[in-house]
């Protein structure tokens, strides 16, 4: 029976884990579970709070004692171990073995099953997450994500394909919700595009742009090209000042590589590179500079004047989180696209750091950008003419940060690493002072995981097949209305000759 102690506590921790700041609501749940230790739904909370506050071992011990003390539902605590596993701790054999912990506990749960899949994916394993795609398609055939993974880890043999029909015929059923059905239009789009079928991608592909704008109705702010522009211009103007200033930690251990750029201008492949060199972990995409910038309140003069103190215990922060993740490693990239927004951020932290700027032809990014189903933050990947806008406040921010820290920033091209790629492999070493490897030749065989929309196109020998993909859809850019940004990217091209 809940005695009027137990149950004050109770109210007032569950209140806070509904409304009130995350570490007050941790607080809570501790001073509850201190006195009572037998709540198996508390310990539960406590580790989704933990992990929401980004404390994985703890929130991993919180779970653990859910388990021991029996909670309900334990399969969902097993997934939840394994997302922290994955995600938090870089730990994926670990994750694997969670995930089917709670597939012996309920071999129907549909969200351990398509996380398998995904930790399938990631790995580079593509048969056994096939396998578990399959599975978790027959338990429900009209779910749109196990539908869409599945039509991911194949291509389209023309139009008339098995898999394009199927999606058509759920897409055409009414009874998908819009961020449902966005998910599926990307699908097959990209299947459209697989078989050569470029008119039919394009209009699929606007169509699914625009089923995802209303899914993120409220939760997505008009995209403003120009206000894009003055951020990058706020941000050049209070880091001017700062560039020689000292600050953070000078020589950490080990040495953060910043890769960065537009998504899908190839730093996922320079990632893989650089991370299959002996020395190096690829960090994949984290958050943690954004967390960061977000703690000094977003702000360009806040951030270029933060106190010395706070930007090093920032610093040791960050390096005590990927030597948990990567233990012994003596470099660990930090491949987070949008941290083109941050340079100055990551230079006052790091004053030494070395920042990789990956750039592709502009058109052909914008293109890849288009195709993919992006996060509701990136609110200007919608239409081809908004992404044309942040391509070029991205040049723009790149080209102030160049000036600002001449020789600490490399910028490689995605053709030169296709087309020279020792000759780029050895510039991107030598510039993090690394020997040469041969194996960074060979990074499509590594086995490590890949976290991003790229995770197939990084385990084939490099190709030329995406260079000039952008003349597919040629005719469609071509026909949209007039927009500055788009209609200067396509003046610089001449109108593709008939094939």
């Amino acid at each position: 029976m809940t005695d009027a102690r137990q149950q004050e506590l109770l109210n007032t921790a569950a209140r806070l884990r509904e409304t009130g700041p995350i570490p007050d609501a941790i607080h809570a749940y501790r001073a509850l579970l201190a006195e009572y230790p037998d709540l198996p739904d508390s310990w539960y909370n406590l580790g989704w709070l933990l992990r929401r506050a980004g404390m994985a071992h703890d929130a991993l011990a919180a779970y653990d004692e859910a388990l021991k003390r029996g909670v309900e539902g334990a399969e969902e605590v097993h997934l939840n171990r394994a997302v922290i596993l994955s995600d938090a701790l870089a730990r994926p054999n670990e994750a694997k073995e969670a995930l089917q912990t709670a597939l012996t506990l309920n071999p129907n749960y549909l969200p351990a099953l398509v996380n398998l899949g995904n930790l399938h994916e990631d790995m580079g394993e593509r048969a056994e997450a096939i396998a578990i795609y399959e599975q978790a398609h027959k338990l429900a055939p009209n779910n749109a994500l196990t539908l869409s993974r599945l039509a991911g880890l194949g291509k389209a043999g023309s139009i008339d394909d098995p898999m394009i029909a199927k999606i058509r015929a759920l897409i055409g059923s009414g009874s998908l919700l819009p961020a449902d059905l966005a998910l599926l239009q990307f699908s097959l789009g990209r299947l459209y595009d697989s078989c050569g079928a470029y008119d039919e991608a394009a209009q699929t592909f606007a169509t699914a742009n625009s089923s995802a704008r209303t899914a993120a109705a409220g939760n997505v702010a008009p995209y403003d090209g120009i206000n894009e522009l003055k951020r990058a211009e706020r941000l050049a103007g209070a880091f001017a000042a700062t560039r020689e200033r000292q600050t953070g930690i000078s020589d950490p251990n080990p040495q953060p590589v910043f890769i960065l750029g537009m998504f899908r201008s190839g730093s996922t492949l320079v990632e893989q590179i650089i991370g299959a060199h002996s020395q190096v972990a690829a960090g994949g995409e984290m958050d943690m500079i954004s967390r960061i910038s977000r703690g000094l309140g977003n702000d360009p003069a806040g951030i270029a004047n933060a106190p010395e103190q706070l930007l090093r215990d920032y610093a040791e922060a960050y390096l005590t989180r990927i030597r948990t993740m990567y233990p012994g490693a003596a470099v660990v990239t930090d491949k987070r696209p949008d941290n083109f927004w941050h340079v100055g951020l990551i230079k006052r932290l790091f004053p030494k750091a070395k920042i990789i700027n990956t750039v592709r032809h502009p058109l052909d990014t914008l293109v890849s950008v288009w195709g993919q189903y992006l996060h509701v933050t990136l609110n200007y990947g919608y239409t081809p003419q908004d992404i044309a806008a942040h391509a070029h406040a991205e040049r723009r921010m790149m080209s102030h940060w160049n000036q600002l820290f001449p020789g600490d920033i490399l910028t490689v091209p995605y053709e030169a690493v296709i087309t020279q790629p020792e000759r780029e492999v050895r510039r991107m070493l030598d510039f993090l002072g690394l020997p040469f490897e041969t194996a960074c030749l060979e990074f499509h065989k590594a086995s490590g995981p890949v976290k991003t929309a790229s995770v197939w196109q990084v385990r084939e020998p490099l190709h030329e097949r995406s260079i000039g993909r952008w003349k597919h859809y040629e005719a469609y850019l071509r026909s949209l209305p007039s927009h500055p940004a788009l209609d200067t990217l396509l003046a610089v091209e001449q109108p593709g000759k008939p094939s």
